[in-house]
């Protein structure tokens, strides 16, 4: 009884030490906890704080949409007026940027269904004791992710609230260091209200309101793209230990009987992945899609403003603006290459595999298998666009083209 108890005491320990699959998802879940979004069904959420985190979201998409407006309100009265051109084309970077955040969280959130059964799926998947962990080197997978991961919203952390603190920090330098009691109120984005906000209490609530909606706005750009690449990450890992599964097996040793039962845990395996893929496919196609879309043209009209002549601390923002889009960019690129490679190394780990004694019947199926491999899995920007490494400097020359269109229309 005793050696029972203990046998279970450590099977228990063992599970606590291996990494779980919400350890990929936390960065995600952080940053979609800040709107009040769930996006998948989580295990014991209680009602009220589902309740609670309903009424945080809506109040938080009003405030970022009633900046998005006033933002879009300027911009119009400054093209159809002609004037303050420089203003508003800055603003259109930001106005992107908005509405692809905005895009993003509204897709997303009506994804949840279809997101809850896709991390239904993985934890499935996922190896729980740390033994069973050992062969899909779940360490390394996630503390690539995570470097990743940090990195990219540690740069747009940087780069929002230096623009939201810019003015703040302006405000107390001549006032209190300085002694300049008149000086122009500015606001982080150039915006169009009804009211004169400069004066009195206004001003802090339209400074307030403009920090909550750009923080907003950037959790749910980051969220998803840190669980769209944390997804991926789980499949590729999944592809990879699929591969050296496969390249372990000596074919022909036993009964034809053990070869077939062999093949279909493959096909069955690879099937899943697959599928996985083509779900992940679909929840965040308009996703990828308007992050390329929206890159291209804010490193359009970020390029246009650094090089029209900017004042020092503006171009030194706009240089972190377009460093963060070129960084959002690579980063998917990067999972999206990953993701090629993992699922195209499977039919190289068939042919490797040890197969030479086995059954002709076993060889034929191998061929199948060979043959559904070199059609690898991929990242797809709904059916317009198929994502890899190469699709960065198709990127950068559609923001060329634009770049050139916009300069020679200032220049004229």
């Amino acid at each position: 009884m005793s050696a029972q108890k203990d046998t279970q005491s450590a099977k228990e320990q063992e599970k606590l030490k291996a990494i779980p699959l919400q350890s990929f998802l936390k960065y995600a879940n952080a940053f979609y906890l800040s709107i009040g979004m769930l996006a998948y069904d989580h295990k014991y959420s209680q009602k009220w704080k589902e309740v609670l985190l309903h009424w945080t979201f809506i109040a938080q998409m009003v405030n970022l949409n009633t900046v998005l407006v006033s933002e879009l309100i300027y911009v119009f009265l400054a093209i159809g007026k002609g004037s303050n051109f420089l203003e508003a084309t800055m603003n259109l970077s930001f106005i992107g940027f908005v509405i692809v955040g905005d895009l993003k969280i509204w897709y997303i959130s009506r994804q949840r269904k279809r997101l809850t059964q896709v991390v239904s799926r993985l934890e499935e998947l996922h190896p729980e004791g740390l033994a069973q962990q050992e062969p899909y080197n779940i360490g390394y997978h996630l503390s690539g992710y995570s470097r990743y991961s940090i990195f990219y919203f540690g740069m747009h952390m940087v780069l929002i609230w230096t623009y939201n603190l810019y003015w703040a920090v302006y405000y107390l330098v001549c006032d209190f260091w300085l002694g300049m009691r008149q000086f122009e109120r500015m606001l982080p984005y150039y915006c169009w209200v009804p009211w004169d906000w400069s004066t009195g209490y206004s001003y802090y609530f339209m400074y307030i309101s403009q920090n909550i909606g750009g923080q907003a706005c950037l959790s749910g750009q980051l969220a998803a793209d840190m669980l769209m690449c944390a997804l991926v990450t789980l499949v590729v890992m999944h592809f990879i230990r699929l591969s050296a599964h496969i390249e372990g097996h000596v074919a022909g040793i036993g009964p034809f009987q053990r070869d077939l039962e062999f093949l279909q845990a493959t096909v069955a395996y690879h099937q899943s992945l697959i599928h996985l893929c083509q779900d992940i496919n679909e929840i965040f196609g308009v996703s990828l899609l308007s992050n390329f879309v929206s890159s291209s043209f804010i490193i359009c009209f970020v390029g246009f403003q650094m090089t029209i002549g900017s004042k020092i601390d503006n171009l030194v923002m706009l240089v972190l603006f377009l460093f963060c889009a070129m960084v959002q960019v690579f980063m998917i690129a990067t999972h999206a290459q990953r993701l090629v490679d993992a699922s195209e190394q499977i039919g190289q780990a068939v042919y490797n595999h040890d197969w030479f004694r086995a059954d002709l019947r076993y060889r034929k199926m191998l061929i199948l298998i060979i043959k559904r491999a070199q059609q690898p899995s991929r990242l797809k920007a709904t059916m317009f666009l198929n994502i890899s490494l190469v699709t960065v400097s198709d990127l950068l020359q559609l923001s060329y083209k634009f770049f050139a269109l916009l300069r020679t229309m200032y220049v004229n």
